[in-house]
């Protein structure tokens, strides 16, 4: 299941985000490519960028979806840098479309930190009946991610697991996803 495995990093995405947040973006990237695992992000900076520069360092693999047609609007329209993913593929659809592409390639997500967009991400998610992984040490949304799932009734199947430890919670969420691969 790991070779194949894409394992989604949603977080905040500007230079706006909690400094402790970073060092676990790192450890997702290096932890990840070191299970053999694909990282899908948004082509994006902050800490999905963190993540994965440290997957690549690492030897890994990672799967960019960005909101703009190609390069060039990537970089001078939305701002996002293009060496942080292995590849990219180009969506044209803005913020909102490329994050529905990004959820839906994704075998099981995992959030840091994180804003609006971030929360956009985790509804998907939830439609989508995803393993979600909450680094709940992260700051930003990620704070409030517990009380939000507290509150509301899950019919969509998805799975939440809540760590502070991203090792531990990235096996946590592989074990949980194969345990739903075997159900009929």
């Amino acid at each position: 299941m790991k070779a194949s495995f894409r394992l989604g990093v949603f977080g905040a995405a500007s230079e706006y985000f909690d400094p402790m947040a970073e060092p676990l973006a790192v450890v997702v990237g290096e932890y990840s490519a070191k299970l053999g695992l694909t990282l899908v992000t948004g082509a994006t900076n902050g800490l999905p960028y963190i993540a994965g520069k440290a997957a690549i360092a690492s030897g890994g693999t990672v799967l960019g979806i960005s909101p703009a047609h190609n390069a060039e609007e990537h970089v001078n329209v939305f701002k996002k840098p293009l060496d942080g993913s292995s590849y990219i593929f180009w969506t044209g659809l803005g913020f909102t479309g490329r994050n529905f592409l990004n959820v839906r390639n994704c075998n099981a997500s995992i959030f840091i930190g994180g804003g609006a967009g971030t929360l956009e991400e985790f509804c998907i998610a939830v439609y989508e009946s995803q393993v979600i992984g909450v680094l709940t040490n992260s700051g930003g949304i990620t704070d409030l991610i517990p009380e939000i799932v507290s509150r509301f009734r899950n019919h969509h199947g998805s799975k939440f697991i809540f760590d502070t430890e991203p090792k531990r919670l990235i096996d946590h969420i592989l074990e949980v996803s194969a345990a739903q691969s075997k159900v009929p």
